[in-house]
């Protein structure tokens, strides 16, 4: 069941990066211009510039010289690393047919939203070989499989280290734990360090602009997070680097931090959710609230009429889609959207109105004065807590080791390969 699961993170890893694929490795053609040399196995021009076009083309990159000669140094490390997945998968008879590489091409397609056979188009549009998709599909999938076989059978979590991670969850009760991407580039000579600092902030603008950061961290970092898109995972701010820790604290999910100068490098870390260990705080659910007033009776009105008025209001509210109509009807200047919202912030008696209410629902008139106010919940967000479930905890555990062994896996067969560049 848990191979399964891993598999499956691994293709909805495929999905969520648009895996900024690489090209079939070339043994034949334009072997007078090597890049480099994979035991014996050769990665050429072509190869390189085709995968570094297809970065270009599955991340919104601006196709300048500038780009293309960001990307050349990591683009080749790419290469290099499905080479040696291939040939060490080979060792062991592991192989991916045709058919599951375009079942994983169909997967792509339907995630991402797009039509069928829209990949191929694309790519043939920007006069890239489809194949070079198939070669980095059939690279990480191989992979998967090998990792399923010859690691995660000997791993084995333990009752006691189940235990250790409830008390030290107990301990760190009620702390804000960050879901950290990054990237991270680093300084391997000071000579070049504004150099470095300079192209960080170029992918720091580019990410704000629109560029998607696992992609980003997929293509372009060079720690051992860039195989899954940068993540990091869960961590406390005081898991980590003192200045990674002081960033993640004033940092808002989907926030991209500035450059963050390391012991080695430099970061960019960005945090996508945000929970609370052992601790759900109703104060913290946020909530977009718009506010319909319901204006004091004017003529021969009287109370009676307002109040009948205001509890149709709130009656007829099947969802936000008819607030527009509704606001325009009313004529009530006052009424409109307040925005989002901490529950905890909100008067007590409003607290009270709204705390239960879901998307698209509306609140009972509340009576203010001489009007009635009625609140509509637009959209909810309630705080993650982090579980204490021993399950749950063997399975991070558990897939956590895998990724880590299988990132030293990679790197004993690094060390053990004869590797050229050129």
């Amino acid at each position: 069941m848990l191979m399964r699961s891993l598999l499956k993170k691994s293709l909805l890893t495929i999905a969520l990066l648009m895996l900024v694929v690489s090209p079939r490795i070339a043994t034949a053609q334009n072997v007078q211009n090597i890049v480099a040399v994979v035991n014996d196995q050769v990665i050429s021009g072509y190869d390189l510039r085709q995968r570094i076009a297809l970065t270009i083309a599955l991340s919104d990159f601006p196709d300048t010289e500038e780009t293309r000669k960001q990307l050349v140094n990591p683009t080749i490390a790419r290469l290099i690393d499905d080479a040696l997945k291939i040939q060490e998968a080979e060792r062991f008879n592991v192989t991916v047919g045709d058919e599951e590489v375009l079942k994983a091409i169909e997967y792509l397609e339907r995630n991402n939203n797009m039509a069928p056979g829209q990949i191929a188009r694309m790519l043939e549009e920007n006069n890239i070989d489809i194949a070079t998709l198939m070669a980095q599909i059939r690279a990480n999938l191989t992979w998967n499989r090998l990792i399923e076989g010859r690691i995660l059978p000997r791993i084995i979590v333990s009752d006691e280290e189940v235990a250790a991670v409830q008390a030290r969850l107990e301990n760190n009760k009620g702390k804000t734990e960050y879901l950290m991407s990054e990237i991270y580039i680093p300084v391997e000579n000071a000579a070049n360090e504004d150099q470095v600092r300079n192209g960080v902030a170029n992918l720091i603008g580019q990410i704000r602009a629109g560029a998607p950061f696992p992609r980003v961290a997929a293509q372009i970092s060079q720690g051992s997070t860039a195989a899954s898109g940068g993540v990091v995972g869960w961590v406390l701010a005081s898991e980590v680097e003192p200045e990674i820790g002081a960033a993640l604290s004033r940092l808002r999910p989907g926030e991209v931090s500035d450059p963050i100068r390391g012991a080695s490098g430099y970061f960019i870390i960005m945090v996508e959710q945000t929970r609370t260990i052992l601790d759900n705080n109703p104060d913290d659910i946020a909530l977009d609230l718009t506010q319909i007033i319901v204006p004091p009776p004017s003529g021969n009105g009287d109370a009676a009429t307002q109040e009948k008025l205001a509890l149709t209001v709130s009656n007829v509210i099947e969802g936000c889609s008819d607030l527009p109509p509704l606001l325009t009807e009313l004529n009530s200047r006052d009424s409109g959207q307040i925005g989002r919202l901490r529950l905890g912030d909100l008067p007590d008696h409003i607290r009270e109105l709204v705390k239960d209410l879901q998307p698209g629902e509306a609140s009972e008139p509340y009576k203010d004065s001489d009007l009635y106010r009625i609140f509509v919940v637009c959209g909810r967000n309630d705080p993650q807590s982090r579980s204490n479930d021993p399950e749950e905890i063997r399975r991070e555990i558990m897939l956590r080791r895998a990724e880590n062994r299988a990132r030293g896996y990679l790197q004993d067969i690094h060390n053990a390969a004869t590797i050229e560049t050129r």
